[in-house]
């Protein structure tokens, strides 16, 4: 049976109707007429694009599919009065009702195509931090952020989860490209400015911060994916000394002998490198053949940035992990909301293959067990890269049905749970002193070593 979710109720709907209708997403700037109608044009054929995922993607619930016709249809008769973030911030809202990660409007791209704040945050387990900050700000860098215009942490959280799906730590990947769109907070009327907003610090402080055009425009997978923000912090220097996991910061694969602890760590930050550096499946083969040499006793399967893509890479190598390490030995997997797709798969072949017997450390996986996957990224007429989902997937039952993708038809993936065993706090504090609550409480649960890394 297809898992059924429930719609938002008819209320919250109906509100988001007359929220639009009313023209409160913002109102367009005048332009000439043929801009006008050039831009009419590619606003509308964005809309029937949109439909046709709604129609397509088996994402979509009955109940979502006819609420998402019924947004669309109120879209198109306000499209023209709408600001291009209020338009775009639309589209994700409807796209983003069937609530499956795969099903959305990609938020990265906002960094590249509306103006940026002069302040650039970190969603750390102790709350929201100013990770780094234009000269004009740069006071600020390091500073808790109780509230942006008002509101909390969780409230923002609320709000995005309206417009992005998956589980909250999945949505937090994406969060600050929220955050550090105005225009789009203004559009979602958090903001009562589209070019700035007023911070909250911790103690009451209030402090207004502008846009700011020099921040580096991503590029490669990243023009569309969120990047790992703990990453980039490292590599612009903000973190202390070399911690394990953030060593080689640009490296989507890392095999790590720990001859001390007679233990092996195993990286992940893709389940493809998305550089094209490195042959992933090849990577993998090879590590499952270096185990195999040294037979530790200890292996760490580190999966807190894998964010995805091609899950039959990785598949012998987790299936031959807890043979490897065998009866007296462990296997610890490392998770966050950043370990999505191919990377929760990974993590279902691992656990499958140890028959339950794997302690996993970190923050629960940013999708849910059952989800739908496969399809590529498109552009809308509009500009707007959105991501639609063709195939299910079921790590409960092993995906038997038709729809299935067929890897995961032809080796299924049957586990009870991929949650958490242990789920230390991660504060800021923690990361920029290069300390990892993580690393450190799977090496509390080995036998006791005379060095640590």
């Amino acid at each position: 049976m297809r898992r059924r979710r429930t719609i938002r109720s008819a209320v919250e709907f109906v509100t988001f109707t007359a929220f639009t209708a009313l023209g409160a997403l913002g109102v367009a700037a005048p332009a000439a007429a043929a801009q006008q109608d050039a831009a009419a044009g590619l606003r509308q054929g964005a809309i029937g694009a949109v439909r046709e995922i709604a129609r397509s993607d088996p994402s979509f619930s009955a109940d979502e599919r006819r609420a998402a016709e019924a947004g669309l249809a109120d879209l198109r008769e306000h499209a023209a009065t709408l600001t291009d973030a209020a338009f775009e911030l639309a589209l994700a809202r409807i796209v983003a009702l069937a609530r499956n990660g795969h099903t959305q409007v990609l938020p990265a791209s906002w960094q590249a195509r509306f103006p940026r704040l002069g302040v650039r945050f970190f969603v750390a387990g102790d709350g929201l931090r100013v990770m780094d900050a234009a000269p004009e700000w740069d006071r600020l860098v390091g500073a808790r952020v109780a509230a942006i215009e008002g509101h909390d942490l969780e409230a923002l959280r609320d709000a995005w989860s309206r417009y992005a799906p998956g589980r909250v730590g999945f949505r937090d990947e994406s969060l600050p490209a929220f955050l550090e769109a105005p225009a789009m907070l203004h559009a979602a009327s958090l903001a009562a400015r589209s070019d700035a907003v007023t911070l909250t610090l911790d103690g009451g402080e209030r402090v207004e911060v502008g846009t700011y055009d020099g921040w580096p425009t991503p590029d490669g997978v990243w023009a569309l994916l969120p990047a790992a923000r703990h990453v980039e912090l490292a590599l612009s220097g903000g973190v202390d000394g070399e911690p394990l996991y953030l060593r080689e910061p640009e490296a989507f694969f890392r095999f790590v002998p720990l001859p001390d602890r007679d233990a092996v760590y195993i990286q992940f930050r893709g389940n493809v490198d998305f550089s094209g550096a490195t042959d992933m499946a090849a990577e993998a083969s090879h590590a499952l053949e270096r185990l195999r040499a040294l037979a530790p006793r200890y292996v760490i399967v580190d999966q807190r940035f894998n964010i995805g893509g091609d899950l039959n890479t990785t598949r012998d190598l987790m299936e031959g992990i807890p043979e490897i390490v065998g009866e007296d030995g462990a296997v610890f997997a490392i998770t966050s909301g950043r370990t999505f797709s191919a990377g929760i798969a990974s993590l279902g072949y691992l656990v499958q293959a140890a028959e339950g017997d794997v302690t996993i450390v970190g923050e629960p996986v940013g999708d849910e067990l059952e989800f739908w996957a496969e399809g590529g990224p498109a552009e809308l007429p509009t500009g707007t890269p959105v991501l639609a989902a063709s195939e299910r997937h079921n790590y409960r039952t092993g995906c038997p049905e038709d729809d299935c993708h067929g890897s995961i038809r032809n080796h299924p993936i049957r586990v009870d749970s991929l949650e958490p065993d242990v789920t230390p706090s991660f504060t800021w504090e923690d990361v920029v002193r290069g300390r990892d609550p993580y690393l450190e409480a799977v090496f509390a649960r080995m036998a006791p070593a005379n060095a640590k890394d």
